[in-house]
């Protein structure tokens, strides 16, 4: 359950970005600025990394531990 999809598609203002998104995921992602989860925008480099909502970041960066 800690993978993650890479989709490029183009952006609302147009162009391209880079998506970063959770897989199979709780809730379901929009490939959008103004998705749910409130994604960390990278403007300079058009990547758009999408927060889970079942807290695997937390897990992968060592901040929670399994129990």
């Amino acid at each position: 359950m800690t993978e993650w999809h890479v989709i490029t598609g183009e952006s609302e203002a147009g162009g391209d970005v880079t998506h970063i998104i959770p897989t199979e995921d709780i809730r379901e992602h929009t490939l959008r600025g103004d998705c749910w989860c409130e994604p960390r925008l990278d403007y300079e480099d058009r990547i758009a990394t999408h927060r889970s909502a079942d807290g695997r970041e937390q897990f992968e960066t060592g901040e929670r531990k399994p129990t």
